[in-house]
């Protein structure tokens, strides 16, 4: 069972952004919850992830979710320096 947890979370993430695009389409719900839906669906990628086995997909989980979270912080970081976008 745990050596498809890193699939599991690579699913949770698709998920994850696509019920945020769908919600976004929408124009009926607030930035919090939007905010809260992103990160509740990291933090359950990431737990699936680190309790997988090791292996391909336990990889590419952790890759993408270290991409996501760096893309985050140097997108904090520009709007810091810069004021805005």
């Amino acid at each position: 069972m745990r050596k498809y947890l890193g699939w599991v979370s690579l699913g949770i993430l698709g998920f994850t952004f696509t019920l945020f695009a769908l919600m976004s389409m929408s124009g009926k719900v607030s930035g919090y919850v939007g905010t809260n839906v992103l990160i509740i669906g990291a933090i359950l990628a990431l737990v699936t992830a680190l309790l997988s086995k090791k292996g391909k997909s336990k990889t590419a989980s952790l890759s993408v979710l270290g991409v996501l979270v760096g893309g985050f912080i140097i997108l904090i970081v520009g709007i810091m320096m810069n004021g805005g976008l």
